[in-house]
């Protein structure tokens, strides 16, 4: 296998960083704000997809770099980095569900409803926190 790229890897925990941040404040409006408010509804929306393709680009360059494992999307990203032990599996579940929904946003968007999206990135921001204390815990064992 081929050295981890640890800038590769610290530009996308960067950027879920940001995004985790800009969800919180729309989440910390509160479910009706964000319901009334199709700026809030557009931007929860994007943020979702970056996080998720952040998500699934840290696992892919993990999986192909210690282990030599392709992946295809995100949900199998997901699978794939808890089998090989680069994340729980607990974890591996519960980011599965949510690289679903964000399959969901971009190639079903209409499927989605607003409501729903609120509250499973609600449900789903401690776990991309987990996920980037998990790949930190990673990177300092190896």
């Amino acid at each position: 296998m081929t050295e981890i790229d640890r800038d590769r890897v610290a530009r996308a925990k960067a950027d879920m960083l940001d995004a985790l941040g800009q969800m919180e404040s729309i989440l910390g409006e509160g479910r009706q704000s964000y319901l009334s408010d199709p700026k809030s509804r557009a931007a929860l929306k994007y943020l979702l997809i970056e996080t998720v393709e952040a998500v699934a680009d840290v696992c892919q360059h993990l999986l192909a770099r210690t282990k030599g494992l392709p992946c295809e999307g995100y949900v199998d990203c997901a699978a794939k980095a808890g089998k090989a032990g680069i994340i729980s599996p607990e974890l591996s579940n519960r980011l599965r569900r949510l690289a679903d929904l964000g399959n969901s946003l971009i190639h079903r968007y209409w499927i989605i409803d607003d409501e729903r999206l609120f509250n499973e990135t609600l449900e789903g921001k401690g776990d991309i926190r987990k996920f980037l204390d998990e790949i930190d815990g990673l990177l300092r064992s190896g």
